[in-house]
């Protein structure tokens, strides 16, 4: 397994319960060989500084995330909930959070380029009451872009 080494993190305030809480998403892209066969794949995690016992709902554990980038929609289905799911054999960086629980979704190389080239990215996220958009938090597409060019055989 190839990994991104700094995951794109997406932030959705919760200025209702906090001046700075914050809901956040995290995205790693990462390329999986399979005797031979390679996929892609983004895993993301979902965490937050808010305190669990201020919550009305737990966090969302996506199965369905859409990615804004430029002018496309980007769906992300998930292929499961844990790195083995993915055929990755070992722990991938998890944020500071302990609650945190990752999503895999499957991928191309083509998407990575692009999301790693957008100029704007914000994530939706759906749950029982209402969509959630989460803007880039911390921006790593150039960290993206490096390894998408490396997976290129560009460098």
């Amino acid at each position: 397994m190839t990994l991104q080494s700094e995951p794109l993190v997406f932030a959705y305030s919760r200025r209702e319960l906090a001046a700075n809480a914050r809901d956040y998403l995290t995205l790693q892209a990462a390329s999986v060989n399979r005797s031979g066969k390679v996929t892609y794949v983004l895993i993301s995690y979902v965490w937050s500084t808010v305190d669990p016992r201020m919550r009305e709902e737990p966090l969302p554990v996506p199965d369905l995330l859409v990615l804004h980038a430029d002018d496309r929609r980007i769906q992300l289905n998930a292929r499961g909930h844990t790195a083995r799911e993915a055929g990755i054999g070992m722990a991938v960086d998890a944020p500071p959070a302990s609650n945190a629980v990752p999503t895999v979704y499957g991928t191309d190389l083509a998407t990575l380029r692009f999301i790693g080239e957008s100029r704007h990215l914000t994530l939706a996220l759906d749950t029982e009451r209402s969509t959630l958009i989460y803007d880039l938090w911390e921006d790593r597409r150039a960290n993206l872009v490096r390894f998408v060019r490396h997976l290129s055989g560009a460098d």
